[in-house]
């Protein structure tokens, strides 16, 4: 297996993590039983986000960090999204 294939697997794994952690605060915080719904939107939320900042140019250290941050972050604005959606329904 080529190694940049691998490399690129690696770091949407590490996104999709950095989503799974921003959804166990969520879930944490919130203490809601159907907050299990939002895992999947929060993983690809995280890898979405942290796919971004790549595809937006900065592919250097400072990109990296970037990287890792939109993907928390991404992960934890759509945790944010389904608390309040599931809230008006």
């Amino acid at each position: 297996m080529d190694l940049a294939l691998l490399g690129v697997l690696g770091m949407l794994a590490l996104w999709g993590l950095l989503g799974f952690f921003a959804w166990t605060a969520a879930t944490v915080i919130s203490r809601r039983p159907d907050m299990l719904m939002a895992l999947p939107l929060c993983v690809l939320a995280g890898i979405g986000g942290g796919a971004l900042v790549p595809a937006l140019g900065r592919k250097d250290g400072l990109g990296l960090g970037l990287s890792l941050l939109a993907a928390l972050l991404g992960g934890a604005l759509a945790a944010i999204l389904f608390l309040r959606l599931s809230r008006l329904s």
